[in-house]
């Protein structure tokens, strides 16, 4: 054999050798981040997208989740359950997310309503204002915003006061509507949301709302009053004079992905 084989051979054996070396190391590489399914990078995506839309991220009050529709896959849908104890109807709440600011507009104002109740039967009470906050919605981002529910219950600290008989089994009617414009009718006055006793399913405990209105991005303009007509009836006084109360509202908004 020549010096050529032996030559060959050494060279044969160092590609190996050095190949093999290469494998071991890249083996033993570290990633520099935990890896993330296609699901979650795209969840972190769109709560990105959300927290924008909304101008902040939610506070510890708020719950949310996102999901996708098969017939649009552009717009994927935010929903949002905010909680509130012990509701200040006076004051608005110093919050920085516009969804917030918004619920909150809406339990402040279902509130006012039943705290109205100082007659028996049909009481009177004037129209009422539905504050819409100083927010900045992004049309181009926001495609919808609906109230999926309304509920009302006793603060937990006047429950436990009470020996746990605080109820709403004296209210018979909440109802709330608003004047609409209809083309070629002229002004109607449609049901935004409504509360029936007999349709009571939690023991009298809360007051949950039928949400009759579906979407209300066109009415929430910002710095503005919304007129809602209130109509309370009522069977009795309550039990329970002091009616401090929490209450949860949840919404769905539709945002088109930017992306």
């Amino acid at each position: 054999m020549g010096m050529g084989f032996f030559f060959k051979f050494f060279l044969m054996m160092f590609v190996v050798l050095f190949s093999a070396s290469c494998l071991k190391q890249s083996e033993s590489i570290t990633p520099i981040a935990p890896a993330q399914s296609l699901a979650e990078l795209q969840r972190e995506a769109l709560t990105e997208v959300a927290n924008q839309a909304g101008s902040s991220a939610l506070s510890a009050d708020a719950q949310s989740s996102l999901a996708i529709t098969a017939s649009d896959p552009t717009i994927f849908y935010l929903n949002i359950k905010y909680n509130l104890k012990n509701i200040d109807v006076f004051e608005a709440a110093n919050m920085p997310n516009t969804f917030e600011q918004i619920g909150h507009s809406f339990l402040r104002t279902v509130a006012k309503v039943f705290l109205a109740a100082v007659g028996t039967y049909n009481v009177s009470i004037n129209d009422i204002d539905l504050a819409i906050p100083d927010i900045a919605l992004d049309r181009s981002v926001i495609k919808s915003f609906k109230i999926k529910s309304i509920f009302l219950q006793y603060n937990s600290d006047i429950d436990i006061q009470s020996d746990y008989l605080a109820n709403f089994s004296f209210v018979n009617t909440l109802e709330l509507s608003r004047k609409v414009t209809i083309p070629k009718v002229g002004d109607v006055e449609t049901l935004f949301l409504s509360y029936r006793k007999k349709r009571n399913f939690c023991l009298y405990k809360c007051l949950q709302f039928d949400i009759l209105e579906d979407n209300l991005i066109d009415i929430l303009k910002p710095n503005t009053n919304i007129k809602l007509k209130p109509a309370l009836s009522i069977g009795k006084l309550p039990a329970i004079n002091d009616l401090k109360l929490d209450g949860i509202v949840e919404m769905q908004i539709g945002l088109k992905l930017p992306f």
